[in-house]
């Protein structure tokens, strides 16, 4: 950056600091922003956890006792409020506001639900056979993924969810960060982001693979973890592009993106949940 832009930078700011009014408005859109990439964030660990859970169920339910007709009905929804705002966005003004909004209109908006076998007696569905209008543990499964395809193009649709290739434009000085020494972490995380991105993009030739390899279920079984590691890079590019920036966060994502590591032209993820720090 330029040291004229810099200074400019640095006017805008301590005008807007000097007008209580525009603080306020400042400070508020900073503390909504964060409700909002929080909950973004925690929807998207929690969805990771059921669907691992779903995946367990299809394991050990081969004969399809189970039965989850309520809870596939719970993640229907959570696919149609996404979508929902998705379509209407480009009509209700910028994302952080518009997701206040919506969140007091939709109170179930990115809520997660909780997978819970909702059929009363396993035994008498055991000598009764299979209801024909039960959703199953493969029904479930698949209910998952098409919920986690949904958050992807919810969490894609946010244009400051940038990808490496943006971040690399970013102005640091845009950022509000609680401690001026976290500049240099900011940029050891924003180089570290783009090194691991470009590499995730070399080994599926092109971006759009990812998608496809999660529907087409892999043999190898890694493909969702190409496509977990998109989504993770993704919330972690968001964060970055917050207008307010904690010493927690930066470590949060730090964190996210030690998790993601590339051996021998294979990603690993080393398992975890990592809470976002509100």
């Amino acid at each position: 950056m330029s040291l004229l832009s810099q200074n400019l930078w640095r006017f805008k700011r301590k005008r807007i600091d000097s007008d209580p009014m525009m603080k306020f408005i400042r400070e508020l859109h900073g503390d909504l922003e964060l409700v909002y990439v929080g909950q973004l964030c925690l929807s998207w660990e929690f969805l990771q956890w059921q669907y691992e859970k779903a995946f367990e169920i299809w394991e050990s339910d081969p004969y399809g006792i189970g039965q989850y007709n309520e809870v596939a009905g719970e993640f229907q929804q959570f696919q149609v409020l996404m979508q929902r705002f998705i379509e209407n966005e480009p009509f209700q003004g910028p994302r952080v506001e518009n997701y206040v909004k919506n969140r007091c209109a939709m109170r179930n908006l990115l809520q997660v639900p909780v997978i819970r076998d909702s059929s009363k007696d396993k035994r008498k569905g055991r000598k009764k056979g299979a209801d024909n209008g039960a959703i199953t543990g493969d029904m479930l499964l698949e209910i998952l993924e098409e919920s986690i395809r949904t958050i992807w193009r919810f969490i894609r649709a946010d244009k400051h969810a940038h990808t490496a290739a943006v971040l690399k434009c970013r102005r640091v000085t845009e950022a509000e960060l609680q401690d001026p020494a976290d500049s240099k972490l900011l940029m050891e995380i924003q180089t570290d982001l783009q090194k691991k991105e470009r590499k995730l993009k070399e080994l599926l030739k092109c971006g759009n693979c990812i998608l496809k390899r999660f529907q087409k279920h892999e043999e190898d079984g890694t493909d969702h973890l190409y496509f977990f590691s998109q989504v993770d890079m993704k919330l972690v590019a968001r964060v970055l592009n917050m207008s307010r920036i904690t010493t927690d966060h930066l470590v949060w994502c730090h964190n996210k993106l030690s998790k993601i590591n590339f051996v021998n032209r294979k990603i690993r993820i080393e398992p975890s949940f990592l809470l976002f720090p509100c």
